[in-house]
């Protein structure tokens, strides 16, 4: 018998026990939704699934959210831990969320960690509120409560962190017993974290895994507000759920019937700090559905040359990824877009790149005041680090074209770099 069947025998042994014992029937009910709940957790295969972040921003609660940026990555859930990793990854990473998601709110728990803390664990006092109608289903409301001593909660606002207590609400199906939306909201922020309110919510829907149906999270909403009463949103979608097995290969592309260039036996290029590399872009990039996240392909225009030799030759493909693409509202509309090669193939090779971008040959076409050049100037230097590539898009273009020339130049990797592709 599994841990998932154990457990469910001895609650329902211990309702059994507490019904004769004449216990509310709400409480009954209680453990009928935990021991489910517990069950479904337990059975969870590893898994994963795409994670849509889109952030936004206003100023004050009057005030309308306006959307900052989009990024899109594949969240896992490992041995009851949430990993991450970028589209097209090797493997998923046990690192902070806000490492991979910069330049604005972020939080993590919302995958699986909040539901295992409320449901699995003996820290929550729970309080029956009655039946409610929520979005069409007859669901019944218990609040619970968790106390910052038995807390697991900790809130990320760079370079601070807390561990905090908490409140909510969960809803279950009133028929099924299946959990339909949780709610989480902190108590007591401490004032390093320079907010006055942090609020998860997550609803939920059976998705298929393989050849069972498991109950996870639909979509989820994350609010922090500052001192200053400002809001900060994060909603997020999960999306292609599927079985983790430690062994796959992460893309939202179909698999294609083509050999890939690389062979076990290519040869391995170093290249030089210094090397020119004049790229064009494999396919249109659409700024209003891409996302921090995505990748990114180019191919060498000409051959990168080096003491006249070819290091690599004309057609040689690169591989990378978005790594920001955010809205900008200032002196001018736009967007600010960021990207990385991390890899270079050929039939005969491949080669690690680390690059900075020198130029875009459109950039330099589109019309912007000298007040609005200077703006975005000092807005890129401030943003832009080693290995990526930061330009500004004006409005109202909302492609990058297949063909899109960009020059770039290879940096000296240093040893210890702890830049990661």
């Amino acid at each position: 018998m599994g841990v998932a069947g154990a457990l469910l025998l001895a609650l329902l042994g211990a309702c059994g026990q507490e019904a004769e014992q004449g216990v509310p029937p709400e409480t009954l009910l209680l453990a009928r939704i935990k021991v489910k709940m517990a069950g479904n957790l337990a059975r969870l295969p590893n898994y994963t699934c795409v994670q849509t972040i889109e952030r936004s921003r206003r100023r004050g609660a009057s005030r309308r959210f306006e959307l900052a940026d989009t990024i899109r990555m594949e969240v896992a859930l490992v041995e009851g831990k949430e990993m991450f990793a970028w589209p097209g990854a090797q493997k998923f990473e046990e690192r902070d969320l806000s490492e991979m998601a910069e330049g604005g709110a972020i939080g993590n728990g919302n995958f699986a960690l909040h539901a295992r803390s409320v449901f699995m664990g003996n820290t929550a006092a729970f309080r029956y509120i009655g039946k409610e109608s929520y979005s069409g289903r007859d669901t019944v409301r218990y609040d619970y409560e968790v106390p910052v001593n038995l807390s697991g909660y900790l809130i990320r606002v760079p370079p601070n962190k807390a561990v905090v207590g908490y409140h909510g609400s969960f809803w279950a199906d009133a028929r099924t017993l299946d959990l339909v939306r949780l709610e989480v909201h902190a108590d007591n922020i401490p004032p390093q974290l320079e907010l006055t309110a942090a609020s998860d919510s997550m609803n939920y829907a059976r998705v298929r895994i393989g050849e069972s149906d498991f109950l996870l999270p639909e979509s989820s909403e994350l609010i922090m507000t500052d001192l200053q009463g400002g809001e900060s949103r994060n909603r997020v979608h999960f999306s292609a759920c599927r079985q983790y097995t430690g062994q796959s290969t992460l893309s939202f592309a179909d698999p294609t019937p083509q050999e890939p260039l690389q062979q076990a036996s290519a040869a391995e290029v170093q290249l030089p700090a210094d090397l020119q590399l004049d790229l064009q872009l494999d396919a249109q990039i659409d700024l209003e559905k891409s996302a921090a996240g995505d990748p990114v392909s180019a191919t060498l225009a000409r051959p990168a040359k080096h003491d006249r030799a070819v290091l690599l030759p004309k057609g040689a493909r690169f591989s990378g990824r978005i790594t920001r693409l955010q809205r900008y509202r200032s002196v001018q509309s736009g967007y600010v877009i960021g990207m990385r090669f991390d890899l270079a193939e050929f039939e005969q090779g491949r080669a690690q790149v680390y690059a900075n971008l020198d130029q875009v040959q459109w950039v330099g076409a589109w019309g912007q005041s000298s007040r609005a050049a200077r703006a975005t100037e000092l807005l890129l230097e401030s943003i832009e680090k080693p290995g990526e590539g930061v330009f500004f898009v004006p409005s109202p273009r909302l492609r990058l074209p297949r063909g899109l020339r960009m020059s770039w130049r290879t940096l000296e990797r240093k040893p210890d770099s702890q830049e990661k592709p």
